[in-house]
């Protein structure tokens, strides 16, 4: 059907022949002019004659009433055949041929479509800005752009705008309306609803309450809801029987004074004596002796009746045990204990399969005890893998023990921790040395440096015939230096020689002796470094430890003498 389709509208052109080389069409139902199109289809050698500029194009009206009228259209053969070839061809989806638009698009009752004239296309815009950045346009005139708005398409966002736009404003009161003589009922507002809240404070949560609301989960899961609250209540007994009073629940206004729950009156009879008087009451007794007709003996049975013991209140809970002092050898025998134990948990789960089980230990002098006779199968390949194993194990020892070794600067803290004592302590240790005579440089410089080595504070002040040394510092630290004073110097040599005095004088001056005047424990210390002071006068010497405000000490050290000890 294509095939014969496609011949047919081959030989509509030459149908179409005439004297007039282009017709102009126009339906009735269009009311502005139609532009013509040359149809000039020329076909056999007499077309080639005719001029291309002979073809003439003309615009006619159309008729007020009536179709009309298509020259060359009464001439064709077989009018209705094309009509039915174009509905066909419309049918099955053909496009219409440009070519053969005069003949074919144009019957009776249909319009021609104009068909789009693709237009130049135009500059593109320029944006212009005065000289405060709004937009003008080529004669200067400022040109208003709307912003454009936020426009959320999510319906949660639309209805949330929407409620925003219509939203009621009621006012805030501050205080009670009703207490507003211009307040007025009727106006149908909530007064609880528009007071202001109380502002949120700080809600600390005390010690140990998450922990307490665990352990009541945990009570609740083991012995059900009855049995916790009995148990929560018998803890909260103690705990409020032990604990302290928290300051943070103390009540800073006036404190309200409850009443203490009223103790039960004492009964007429006890609750044990009722059931076994005959009477019920202690008349029958009134001297203090029962008789054994006034008791009800089949009441008495072997039986005997344990109340239920109840736990006091304020019974304090006891002290944890103190951690024992051991001895070199019980801490050893301890270690030995761990390490069994731990070994032996080791051996357990290897045995149940949950670690891998560690690898043979072969070594050359238990070769044929481990591996038996794989060992004379390629006895030199096994030697190396026996040696290649121990070198390994060696290896892994070695890094072992490195990465066991301290940095030099962990060396250097633990040292410093093993000479002197921890600098945060509260306490500090004051000693006062008294010294005859410290002109001896090489012993001058002894002292100096070795407070300076123990990180120790404080002064020697050297006067004419007395020296004071005062050192500040940890136990450690002052005990070493107490041995250097008191042991390692020796005073009597420690005196400079001179050759110019007299050896009169020098006899009658006293052996050189440093003694301990006073040593104690202050609140802290009153140097911020050790140096050393020479002093012409006794006033100047004083004078360095009344400003450091240790003048005592000067005076300790000057009315001392040995007959007090």
């Amino acid at each position: 059907m294509q095939k014969e389709l496609a011949e047919k509208l081959k030989k509509i052109p030459s149908l179409n022949k005439g004297p007039s080389s282009s017709s102009v069409v126009t339906t009735g139902t269009v009311q502005r002019p139609v532009s013509t199109v040359p149809t000039s289809v020329a076909t056999g050698p007499s077309s080639s004659s005719v001029p291309p500029a002979s073809a003439a194009v003309a615009s006619v009206k159309p008729p007020t009433t009536g179709m009309p009228a298509v020259p060359g259209l009464a001439s064709i053969p077989n009018l209705e055949a094309v009509k039915r070839a174009q509905e066909l061809a419309a049918k099955m989806g053909f496009r219409q041929d440009p070519q053969f638009a005069p003949l074919i698009n144009l019957f009776p009752g249909q319009v021609q479509v104009d068909v789009p004239v693709p237009q130049k296309p135009t500059k593109a815009p320029v944006l212009r800005v005065d000289a405060l950045g709004r937009e003008i346009d080529e004669h200067g005139n400022i040109i208003n752009v709307t912003k454009p708005s936020n426009l959320s398409t999510l319906k949660v966002n639309i209805n949330k705008q929407k409620k925003d736009a219509f939203q009621i404003l009621k006012p805030e009161l501050e205080v009670d309306p009703e207490s507003n003589p211009h307040f007025d009922t009727r106006m149908g507002i909530d007064k609880n609803k528009l007071l202001r809240p109380k502002r949120m404070t700080f809600q600390f949560v005390e010690e140990g309450k998450w922990s307490k609301d665990a352990e009541v989960i945990k009570l609740k899961s083991q012995f059900g809801e009855a049995k916790a609250k009995e148990l929560k209540a018998k803890q909260a007994q103690l705990a409020k029987a032990k604990a302290d009073i928290n300051p943070n629940l103390i009540e800073v206004s006036e404190r309200i004074i409850t009443k203490e729950k009223p103790k039960d009156p004492i009964p007429e009879i006890e609750w044990w004596d009722l059931p076994i008087l005959v009477s019920g009451s202690y008349d029958d007794i009134p001297d203090g002796v029962l008789c054994e007709d006034k008791l009800k003996k089949e009441k008495i049975t072997i039986y005997v009746e344990h109340p239920r013991p109840i736990e006091p209140p304020a019974e304090p809970a006891p002290p944890p045990p103190q951690p024992l002092k051991l001895t070199k050898k019980e801490q050893k025998k301890l270690r030995t204990q761990r390490r069994l134990a731990r070994e032996k948990d080791k051996q357990e789960m290897i045995r149940q399969g949950l670690i891998e089980p560690p690898k043979p230990k072969v070594k050359l002098s238990n070769l044929m005890k481990v591996l038996g006779s794989e060992a004379t199968q390629d006895p030199t390949k096994l030697e190396m893998e026996i040696r290649s194993a121990a070198a390994e194990r060696e290896q892994a020892h070695v890094d072992r023990n490195i990465a066991r070794k301290l940095t030099p600067a962990e060396r250097r803290e633990k040292k410093e921790r093993k000479l002197f004592d921890d600098p945060n302590m509260v306490e500090t240790i004051v000693s006062v040395y008294r010294i005859n005579d410290l002109s001896d440089p090489k012993t001058r410089f002894k002292v100096d440096v070795n407070a300076q080595e123990n990180r120790l504070t404080g002064c020697a002040v050297i006067s004419e015939g007395i020296t004071v040394v005062v050192v500040e510092g940890g136990s450690k630290s002052i005990k070493r230096y107490g041995k250097l004073m008191l042991r390692r110097i020796n005073w009597a040599e420690a005196v400079k020689d001179d050759k110019d005095g007299d050896e009169d004088e020098d006899e009658e001056k006293p052996p050189n002796k440093c003694v301990l005047v006073w040593q104690g424990s202050v609140a802290k210390s009153s140097f911020n470094r050790f140096s050393v002071h020479e002093c012409i006068t006794e006033a100047a010497a004083k004078k360095v430890f009344a400003d450091a405000r240790v003048a005592h000490y000067w005076d300790l050290a000057v009315n001392f003498s040995e007959n007090d000890f």
